[in-house]
């Protein structure tokens, strides 16, 4: 029971990372052309579309870290749990605006717990679609190759929803996890240290 346990976390947290760098590849695109529209017209739409991304990026790239650190089992990954806990009650939740107010906002800023959530929902629905397109393959032209597959795929559904639902800590903790991480990476950047998912951030 608990190796099917560990099994079935240890698919979460690769879902969770697989889901944050598919995400970070997408923000960093949106980035690369918002910057040559900032560069080229210069606009505070573009300027504030840039600085919005960039803070997503980070954070992402903070969680992406501390998935990362749970996989691996970091020592210093209960300190952080610790202070998460600590300095959760500080957090003020993000107030909700009217819609009025949301559409004359060029680009609204996410929550920390928001942004992951999104991730996440983007891996679910990116594994739904594989997942329809081999069952009407299926029904088509059956074969045991492909039945494997989707048995596979399903699993990974039901695993991403799970990582959503009870995979997640509490808003403020996420919050907390990401604020110290982005700090804890931008003393790493000014100390010329490589940073977390780079690779994937930087592409």
């Amino acid at each position: 029971m608990g190796t099917q346990q560990g099994a079935g976390k240890w698919r979460q947290q690769e879902l969770g990372l697989e889901a944050v760098e598919t995400r970070l590849q997408a923000l960093q695109e949106y980035l690369a052309v918002y910057r040559a529209s900032f560069a080229s017209s210069g606009s505070a739409d573009s300027h504030a579309r840039v600085r919005v991304l960039r803070r997503d990026v980070s954070r992402l790239r903070a969680w992406g870290w501390y998935l990362m650190a749970c996989r691996d089992g970091a020592r210093w990954l209960p300190v952080v749990q610790w202070l998460a806990r600590v300095f959760s009650v500080l957090v003020v939740p993000q107030r909700h605006r009217s819609r009025r107010q949301q559409r004359t906002r060029t680009m609204r800023h996410l929550s920390s717990y928001s942004l992951v959530e999104r991730a996440y929902a983007a891996q679910e629905d990116d594994i739904q679609g594989r997942l329809l397109t081999l069952r009407l393959a299926q029904r088509q032209n059956p074969n045991d190759l492909r039945a494997r597959q989707i048995k596979g795929l399903e699993r990974q559904v039901d695993d991403v929803v799970l990582l959503r639902l009870a995979g997640l800590p509490e808003a403020r903790q996420l919050t907390v996890i990401c604020h110290l991480l982005t700090w804890t990476m931008a003393l790493r950047y000014c100390l010329g240290l490589r940073l977390p998912l780079a690779d994937v951030a930087d592409r």
